[in-house]
């Protein structure tokens, strides 16, 4: 989603925003010119301050509750606070050797599809995801190609169970039911295979090893019956620490707390969501609308992508608005740091 920014404050105001947004993450309560005041030391007096966050509130970046005189930050004053003025928290060192010892044990036990999201949530203090690709582990058993009506062709694929998937296409011309027959003849002999990457390795292998009139045909079956098999891989969501995200005081009603647990207990939104960090290498932070689901539309999510698991597996922190954005940001950096290091031993 593109980022609607608004005026940028000056410096001034900038160092008053981000008082009023770290004060507000404390908080949890609208934020006063002479809590401000005294919580920052500051020389300058409240009615000062109360006129910077009168600006702040005209460019867009505080809002103002009704029932209340202090402010708290919109979405393009969290926005801008990530990205222009919040500066990474230091961990403590027991936050640190929690999040290694959860390598420590899964390189020993395994499970840290499982270990991990709690762990992460513990040092957080918000819900954790964990999204990895899930392979289907069967193996392909069959496979058989047919001749349609109008002169299409139908592959499919079966495992062990029975009838996995199917495609259909048309070739270029008439393809003799003979050779159709060789063609399965050819592929039977070599199976089982181990999913999508044994049918494109088989692929691979007929295109020069199996007899030259049948290589356009097996090209087309065995790489449309690959690309088949990989789109059964689906993306498992593994969460952690949902009591973290359930006693925020934004999700206490109804009708905030109710969307976010449908959300939780579908886990595809989930997933979509997750997808966006999937390239991301450094923690990266998603607010409010710029999130697809309208559900989460109350909520940020830290994400990005580590080495896990022998593959790329994305993690996320997600919470409301009000996140604490730099411990995060540092728990997932440290969390990222480990998993290259791992990868790498």
């Amino acid at each position: 989603m593109t980022r609607q920014r608004a005026t940028e404050p000056d410096e001034r105001l900038r160092r008053i925003l981000m008082f009023v947004v770290e004060s507000h993450v404390s908080l949890a309560e609208p934020v006063g010119s002479q809590y401000v005041r005294a919580a920052y030391h500051l020389s300058i007096s409240p009615a000062t301050i109360r006129n910077a966050m009168q600006q702040l509130e005209e460019l867009g970046y505080l809002s103002h509750p009704h029932t209340s005189a202090g402010r708290i930050p919109t979405e393009a004053g969290y926005r801008f606070y990530v990205d222009e003025l919040m500066r990474p928290e230091p961990l403590p060192t027991s936050v640190r050797r929690a999040l290694d010892r959860v390598f420590e044990e899964a390189r020993r036990d395994g499970g840290i599809e499982d270990r991990l999201p709690q762990a992460l949530a513990r040092a957080a203090r918000q819900l954790a995801l964990l999204s990895y690709r899930q392979r289907d582990p069967s193996r392909i058993h069959g496979f058989e190609l047919v001749a349609l009506e109008g002169g299409d062709l139908l592959a499919a694929v079966a495992n062990e169970s029975g009838p996995l998937a199917t495609s259909t296409w048309k070739p270029a011309g008439p393809v003799p039911a003979s050779s159709l027959r060789r063609a399965e003849a050819w592929v039977r002999a070599s199976l089982p295979v181990d999913g999508s990457a044994g049918l494109e390795a088989l692929a691979a292998r007929a295109r020069t090893e199996s007899p030259e009139d049948l290589r356009p045909l097996l090209d087309e079956a065995l790489t449309r019956a690959a690309r088949l098999v990989a789109g059964l891989a689906h993306s498992a969501v593994v969460l952690g620490g949902a009591e973290h995200i359930a006693a925020q005081p934004e999700f206490q009603s109804a009708g905030t707390l109710g969307p976010l647990v449908a959300v939780l207990a579908d886990r595809e939104p989930l997933a979509r969501a997750l997808e966006s960090f999937s390239r991301a290498e450094e923690p990266r932070v998603s607010i409010g609308h710029e999130h697809a689901p309208a559900a989460l539309h109350s909520c940020s999510i830290v994400g990005m992508t580590i080495p896990l698991l022998g593959s790329n597996v994305v993690v996320g922190v997600m919470g409301p608005m009000r996140m604490h954005y730099r411990r995060v940001v540092s728990v997932l950096a440290h969390l990222a740091a480990k998993g290259r290091s791992e990868a790498a031993s």
